[in-house]
């Protein structure tokens, strides 16, 4: 393999830092378009197509592994640590009235405000540490299966077709790869517009 073609795998990598929802739009964008391959692509062997056919399985078991641990981290999120996080909020908007009533809460207000602070940051850490954390390791080992993955694949295809047809593949990205671009709804948070 050339330095050159390297250097282009790396400019169409998502960045590993994106989240695993963003990973899950890029790796299904790359599997729509190697499924595309096999269906609409009239140059390709017999023996090529069944080969991404072949390729498009194991991507597509990647990509639903992925989508596994996803979902769960997404609900979390969305369901669990807002809760929490809420909680947060209320105590350290009763410090600040509390504050605000009487320099301080000489009535003993502003230390039960404080205590109560405390207490929800306690529970938010502890709800971090035995909830968050599992889902975030189980996440985060699926995107590096899925990206290890996709390198093999592209190394495969690289040498059984060419570097452009890998190129093809792939999405076009974000300056900072952060996303895939794309012109569709501004409620897609895994995809941003063209600038």
């Amino acid at each position: 393999m050339s330095a050159g073609s390297g250097a282009e795998r790396a400019g169409r990598r998502l960045s590993r830092g994106a989240s695993g929802l963003r990973h899950l739009r890029w790796a299904r964008e790359v599997l729509a378009t190697l499924e595309a391959h096999v269906e609409h692509n009239p140059s390709l062997a017999d023996a090529d197509r069944e080969a991404l056919r072949g390729e498009a399985r194991a991507l597509a078991a990647a990509v639903q592994a992925l989508s596994g641990a996803v979902k769960p981290y997404r609900d979390f999120l969305e369901r669990t640590r807002v809760r929490y996080r809420g909680r947060v909020r209320v105590a350290e908007h009763l410090v600040r009235e509390s504050n605000a009533d009487d320099a301080g809460g000489a009535d003993g207000a502003g230390e039960a405000a404080r205590a109560h602070l405390e207490e929800a940051q306690a529970a938010l850490a502890s709800m971090e540490e035995t909830q968050r954390r599992p889902l975030k390791a189980a996440l985060s080992a699926e995107i590096d299966r899925l990206r290890e993955a996709m390198s093999q694949m592209d190394l495969r295809l690289e040498a059984r077709l060419s570097a452009a047809f890998v190129e093809s593949l792939y999405p076009p990205l974000t300056d900072g790869a952060s996303r895939v671009v794309d012109d569709g709804d501004p409620d897609d948070d895994a995809t941003a517009s063209p600038r």
